[in-house]
Parts: C-alpha cells; structure tokens; sequence
C-alpha cells in the first residue's frame, strides 16, 4: 500500500483550517498552522510534499513565507487567496509559487489539482535527469567555448532537428551553457506543448507565459525575463545577476529565438508537404486502382462485342438460305451488313486505343508510387 503524502496547510483562520482539513484527511497527511513562521518550523521537523499556503496573513504573508521556503526545500507551494488579479498571480509567481487558487475552493478541484502536481513531481526527477545528461554531453563538448560559440553550435545544430521536441531540447541545453533556468512554449501548426529545463512546467507558469505572450516581445519582471517570437516564447527564471551577462543574454536571446522560430516554421511546412504527399499517394492508390478496374471493364466488353457481331454473322449466312431471295439481293444483304460490320469494328479498335491510353496511364502511376 503507497504511503500517504503529506500535506501543509497554512491559514491565520481556523475556519479554513477546519474546512481544508475535512476535504484533504481522507487521502493525505495533513498537518495544519496558522502562520508563515509556524510552517517554516515544521518544515525543519517533516519533509512535506506539498504546502497550501495562505496569502494575506498577518506578521510574515504567504508570498514570504513562499520565498523562504524556496531557499530550504523544493516542495511545491499552492496560494491560496481570495484575490486572483494578473499583478497577483505574478507576485505568487515570483515569490516561487507553483499554482494559484482562489477562494472559495471546490474540494474537487483541489484534489484534482493535488493529484496532478504529485504526478509531475514524480516524473519530474527523471526528466530532469534527462536533460542533465543531455547538457553534460553537450557541456563536454564546448567547455573551452565562448557565448557566440554557443550560439553558433545551436545555428548549426538545429538543422538536425526532427520535430518540435528536438528544437525544444537544443534549445534548453543552449540556456544551460549560460547558466540559466527556461521554459519554452512551441507553438507549431501540428501541435503546442511547453517544455522546461526542470521537467515538468507548473501550472502557473504555463499560465503567467500566456498571459505575457500578449505583452510584447520581451517582457521583465523580477529576476525573469520572457522573449516572445510567433511560435516560440522563452521564459528564462533566473536572469544574471551581474549586468554585463544580463546584458549580453538579454541581446542573445532574440536571437536564439528567431532562429528556432524559423526552423520551427520550416518543420511545419514538411510536415505539411509530408501529409500532402501521404494524401497524394492514397489518391494515386485509389485511382490506380479504379483504373485497372476499367481498363478490365473495357476489354471485356470489347471482346463481347467481337463475340456478337462474329455470331450475327453466322447466323446471317445460315439464315440467308432460307429466305428465298434472288442472287443480287441477297449481294445486296451481304453488303450491307459487311458494311455495317466494318464500321462496328473500327469503332472497337478506337476502344481499343483507349485501352492502351489506360494502359500507359496505369504505368505513369505505378512509377509515382515507387
């Protein structure tokens, strides 16, 4: 049986102490106090996997309390707040929140919140590990490289690029050799995901990158800096605190990503050439096809009428016989029907030229198909 996570709730009010408490004891370990100092106490004593924390509180508020907790643990931190303006999700987001809710909460979606940020943290170690390996192949690679060597290998590198997720990795692993945390969100005609140097992306991060991806090319705000291109956007979380590197990342980025914007752009127009090309081939397929059950068709009928009018023929002399007639108007019958039969066959060798007209479609096609 899995052991039960444990959960800190952090409110000045009792009542919604009480009232949490009764939604989350089911299925978790809870333990409650009712300031920022208490919560940092317990958080010496246990190992919580996850804190609900209270903004508006007196002596030390939540956002505070957040930033402190940051500097001694990486549990995820939840707001909540009966206040759920853009500046406030902003300020949670900068003080290190994870996500924001706002009061009154809806015990459903609680747990359904709960749930899902466990998952990801459960993932997020190995996907983390993923990315580390990747840039220390990478780090070995350009240890003695300056910042525009950077640059240049992600110019050359890029064009190996597949598909969304492999931009998405060069271009994290590039932010790692300036020392930087990032998210990415790509938005490609075949699909939009957000990708993140630490795994897996908050749920209030990939809310503040949207709502900034309407606020300009490049937006800053505390130690953060987004850049946005028409189908990429970069958030970078941990800007250089030395201005000189501040500078200078804040004038590669740009850059970095109007490169990967273009390539991105490129991707989208093979996968699109790519599923014309799929269609073109079932269309070619289905015609071929229906070809082939033409040209059978036709010579089909071709031989049943060579069949018929041999017997009418056949029929015609056998009969002639019978009909009394003189030697002159039975020329005269024979005439006619031979004339008759004559045109009838032309227009079955016309056919015929029809039928090798198919036929030397039929070929063209197959040698699309090879």
């Amino acid at each position: 049986m899995n052991e039960k996570k444990h959960i800190i709730v952090v409110d000045d009010e009792e009542l919604n102490l009480f009232l949490l408490e009764g939604i989350l004891a089911d299925e978790y370990l809870v333990t409650t106090v009712d300031s920022g100092a208490s919560c940092l106490d317990k958080m010496n004593d246990i190992k919580p996997d996850i804190v609900l924390l209270d903004v508006e509180m007196p002596d030390m508020d939540g956002l505070e309390t957040c930033k402190r907790i940051q500097e001694i643990s990486e549990c995820p931190v939840i707001f909540v707040s009966a206040k759920g303006s853009l500046q406030e999700r902003l300020a949670g987001y900068a003080a290190g929140g994870y996500d924001y809710i706002v009061k009154p909460i809806n015990g459903h979606e609680l747990t359904a919140k709960l749930k899902l940020i466990l998952s990801q943290e459960s993932e997020k170690q190995s996907l983390k590990d993923n990315i580390e390996s990747s840039y220390n192949t990478v780090m070995t690679a350009l240890t003695s490289s300056s910042e525009l060597g950077c640059i240049l290998s992600f110019a050359d590198k890029i064009h190996e690029a597949y598909n969304y997720k492999e931009v998405a990795n060069l271009v994290l692993i590039t932010m790692k050799q300036f020392g930087v945390e990032t998210t990415l969100h790509i938005r490609g005609e075949i699909e939009k995901e957000y990708y993140s140097s630490n795994g897996i992306c908050p749920p209030m991060e990939v809310e503040i990158m949207e709502l900034l991806r309407h606020k300009g090319r490049i937006y800053d705000f505390s130690q953060r800096t987004q850049v946005n291109e028409k189908r990429i956007s970069i958030l970078v979380k941990n800007m250089p605190e030395d201005k000189e590197k501040y500078g200078r990342l804040k004038d590669h980025l740009p850059f970095i990503l109007r490169i990967a914007d273009g390539y991105i752009k490129n991707l989208d127009v093979s996968f699109k050439m790519l599923e014309q090309e799929k269609q073109l081939r079932k269309t070619v397929t289905q015609v071929n096809s229906q070809l082939v059950e033409v040209e059978k068709n036709l010579q089909q009928s071709n031989n049943m009428c060579f069949q018929a009018m041999n017997n009418l023929v056949d029929d015609f002399e056998l009969r002639l016989e019978y009909l009394a007639l003189s030697e002159e108007q039975e020329n005269k019958l024979k005439e006619m029907v031979n004339s008759h039969t004559e045109k009838a066959v032309q227009t079955l060798e016309n056919t015929d030229e029809i039928n090798k007209t198919f036929s030397s479609i039929l070929v063209k096609l197959r040698n699309l198909l090879e």
